[in-house]
């Protein structure tokens, strides 16, 4: 080790032994105590979020608080988290957990100057429905509505499923139906579990585990775990099979982003890496036929001191985003964009750029309302200019020509027809740059001859969509396709 390397990591050292000297203050001990931007409730909030009720407690339906405390370090960081009032060990590891994950604190006042000070938090654990757990299965018991009881005697429906001590499924989900005095078989699940490469953590691909029925849907929760069976991802499926839940965490186990999906919008919410929390966006679903889609509406955003800058809807944001980089696609940069929202909606200029310079762009808006916008690329001598920010892919001629094409070639399966199944098919694809489509993949099927009829239609479709843009200039949209089943 050279000397200056070694000169740093003595003032390192020093630096801690000095910060671990400091005199640990009480709230009452301080001019200013320490606080949360946005009080109590975004503590609350985030803690809500975060907190995941460990598996053996949910089987003992466990109910109470453990408290925990922590040190408030000068820079708004927490450490030395610890338990101050036990509830039950696995409880009392997940409150400190979550506790430490937030690092958004505004540090204490004393002489005017920020000093340690100690906190203490009480962390909530509600009833759960009720689960039995017997030899590594987790058993659950329903009523005519599909709603979780606990007792055996009055259930219709019982379900059983292989799961580890922390609550992850290990094998089928198998339903049975009380007939009688007995229970019988009447559906199972398969277990899905397979690395996704579209995911990853520091060693690799996570592994996507979750229950898929007969059809391919996938139903209750999804997991992305890590290598040691961390969770970072989930999906959350309804009785119908359609996604109402999704949340993304990072290495460190922090919620970053979570979608609340019902028939019509999303509701996201998103946090920053020390668990100040960033915004609350309204985002209409996009209708594949839908030329001009309904804008996002920004409800409130906040910057990463905890300062919020939009309230209702009013006010002007700074949003940074990690992004690929256009001068060199191996590395990642930093997307800036700022501007002013009224009523949600953005208004009046807006700027973006990558700060390695690789791109840039500007935009004016009148109310949500887009008016005009130009960009350019490192590579590029002269900016474009265009009229719609971003284009949807679109299929010519609009939904009267794509229902006269559905008309024309969607045919029904005769054993599908034979077996009564109808509903939707979800399509998924991808529409390249010049309007050729890849990617196909049924995201929710019925019926196997409906599904590989819906795939067929999609693939005729070659030569009869326009490509989607994005400030400009033509970009790979993903997209999901419902196509209706129906027997008259």
């Amino acid at each position: 080790m050279n000397r200056t390397a070694t000169f740093l990591l003595l003032l390192l050292t020093l630096t801690a032994v000095r910060a671990q000297q400091q005199p640990i203050f009480s709230d009452f001990e301080v001019s200013q105590p320490a606080e949360v931007p946005g009080g109590m409730p975004a503590l609350q909030r985030f803690m809500a979020v975060n907190v995941r009720k460990p598996f053996l407690a949910q089987v003992a339906n466990v109910k109470g608080m453990a408290i925990v405390q922590g040190v408030i370090e000068p820079d708004g960081h927490i450490s030395e988290v610890s338990v101050a009032r036990s509830l039950r060990p696995d409880c009392d590891r997940e409150a400190v957990r979550a506790f430490a994950l937030f690092n958004a604190w505004k540090p204490a006042q004393k002489d005017g100057k920020p000093v340690r000070q100690r906190v203490t938090f009480p962390i909530r654990f509600a009833a759960n429905e009720p689960i039995s757990y017997q030899n590594g299965i987790a058993i659950q018991y329903f009523d005519n509505a599909f709603r979780a009881i606990a007792q055996p005697d009055s259930a219709v429906l019982r379900s059983e499923t292989p799961t580890d001590t922390l609550g992850v499924p290990t094998g089928n989900l198998v339903f049975f139906r009380h007939k009688g005095d007995k229970w019988k078989k009447e559906a199972e699940m398969k277990l899905v579990s397979k690395p996704d490469p579209s995911r990853k953590s520091n060693k690799g691909p996570l592994t996507l585990i979750g229950h898929m029925d007969e059809y391919g849907r996938f139903f209750g929760r999804q997991y992305w775990v890590d290598e040691i069976g961390a969770v970072y991802d989930e999906n959350i499926y309804d009785l119908n099979r359609s996604l109402i839940e999704q949340i993304n965490r990072d290495k460190t186990g922090l919620v970053r982003h979570k979608e609340q999906v019902g028939n019509a919008q999303r509701m996201i919410y998103s946090w920053y890496h020390n668990g100040q929390i960033q915004q609350m966006l309204l985002q209409p679903k996009h209708d594949v036929l839908t030329m001009q889609p309904e804008p996002d509406q920004m409800l409130s955003f906040w910057d990463f001191n905890g300062t919020q800058t939009v309230v209702e809807g009013n006010g002007a944001a700074v949003v940074k985003t990690q992004v690929q980089s256009l001068a060199d696609t191996n590395r990642h940069t930093t997307l800036i964009e700022e501007g002013a929202y009224e009523r949600g909606l953005k208004t009046g200029r807006w700027q973006g750029k990558h700060i390695d310079g690789s791109y840039w762009y500007e935009e004016s808006y009148n109310k949500g309302q887009f008016i005009s916008g130009r960009s350019i690329e490192h590579n590029e001598r002269d900016t474009v200019r265009y009229d719609v920010p971003n284009q949807q892919p679109s299929f010519k001629g609009g939904q009267q020509a794509f229902y006269q094409f559905l008309g024309q070639n969607l045919r029904y399966p005769a054993d599908a027809q034979r077996a009564g199944a109808q509903g939707r098919v979800f399509v998924k694809f991808v529409v390249c740059t010049d309007g050729t489509l890849c990617d196909f993949e049924v995201l929710k099927g019925i019926h196997p001859d409906l599904d590989q009829e819906a795939i067929r239609v999609v693939k005729a479709m070659k030569g009869r969509w326009t490509p989607g843009t994005q400030r400009g200039r033509p970009v790979k949209v993903k997209y999901n396709l419902p196509l209706n089943f129906t027997l008259e």
